[in-house]
This record gives C-alpha cells, sequence and structure tokens, in this order.
C-alpha cells in the first residue's frame, strides 16, 4: 500500500544512458566519426571492386573495349556510382545530426571552400555528448569498427606515401634539359 507521508523514491544515479546501434545501410540516425570514415572508405573500395570486375568482365568479352559490352560496363559504373553518392549524401546528413547540425548543411559539399570545411568537420569534429534533436547518441564503437578503421587509415597513409614514392622516382628519371626554359 502506497503511504502519503513516506518519502519518494527516485534510483538517480543509475539512470542507463540511451543509445542506439548504427547500422551501414541505415538512413536515420547519428553516426560517429570512426563510423563515418568507415563506411565511407568501405563504400569507395566497393566502387573500386565494381569498377574492377565491369571493366574485367568488359574487357575479357571483347579486347577491343567496344561494342554493347562497353555499354553494359558503363551502366555498371554508372549505377555503382550513383548508389555511393546516394550513400555518402546519407552518411553525411547522419554525421552533421551527431553535430547536432541541420542535414541541410550537405549542401555545401557542392560548394567550393566550403567542401573542405565541412569535410573537416565531419571528420574531427566530435558529436554530441548525449542525446540532441536528432536522436540518442550512437553505442560505441566496436572493435571492429575500431580494427577496420585502423586498417583503412594505414591503407590510406600507406597509399598516399606510396604515391609519393612513385612520382619520386618518375621524376629521378627524368631528363634535367626538360625543365629548361626556351
Amino acid at each position: 500500500m502506497n503511504q502519503p507521508y513516506q518519502s519518494p523514491e527516485a534510483d538517480l544515479g543509475t539512470a542507463a544512458v540511451e543509445t542506439y546501434q548504427p547500422r551501414m545501410f541505415q538512413t536515420a540516425g547519428r553516426l560517429g566519426r570512426a563510423r563515418y570514415f568507415v563506411y565511407v572508405m568501405a563504400l569507395t573500395m566497393i566502387l573500386y571492386v565494381a569498377m574492377g570486375l565491369a571493366m574485367a568482365a568488359g574487357l575479357g568479352v571483347d579486347p577491343s573495349g567496344g561494342g554493347a559490352m562497353m555499354i553494359l560496363m558503363m551502366l555498371v559504373v554508372a549505377v555503382v556510382g550513383i548508389f555511393m553518392t546516394v550513400m555518402s549524401i546519407i552518411y553525411g546528413i547522419r554525421r552533421l545530426n551527431d553535430l547536432n547540425m541541420s542535414g541541410w548543411l550537405i549542401l555545401l559539399m557542392f560548394v567550393p571552400i566550403a567542401n573542405f570545411v565541412i569535410a573537416i568537420m565531419l571528420l574531427f569534429v566530435p558529436g554530441s555528448k548525449g542525446a540532441n534533436n536528432y536522436g540518442p547518441k550512437p553505442a560505441p564503437n566496436s572493435t571492429g569498427v575500431i580494427v577496420a578503421l585502423v586498417v583503412l587509415l594505414v591503407l590510406f597513409i600507406g597509399g598516399f606515401v606510396g604515391l609519393g614514392a612513385l612520382m619520386g622516382s618518375m621524376s629521378a628519371g627524368m631528363d634535367p634539359a626538360m625543365y629548361q626554359s626556351y
């Protein structure tokens, strides 16, 4: 029985923090920095694999690179490219929502200089600590997300180092007379 003069019972210190588990092909909710980077890089790899398979299939059937196979190859690349563009915009909106900002700001990605600022924000600015106007915070990153982030960062940085080494070796083999003015 409820006693009218009994002190209220409230558990103030053990309130659970509401979170949700983001998914790669989800279109709503918030997205943290690590998942944003991993998801965008995974999409990029999907695009490269699809383009490579389409080109290999096209050139395997018709080595001259013409005809109906070329049209099919271009169609596959276009469909995958459109899918990647749509998903990249969705990820950007979700990341902006994590920053408690409107998803409409993703349109600044089409404005020179502003796109650089927005990209830096999406990659480096931490999201809201708790729930914000766009929902609960994402669950902490799983071990798989952390491992994928480290692997992708190593590949990303290794790619730039390799490109620099390739460009350096190419320029080392050039004739110095080529740089003389006429």
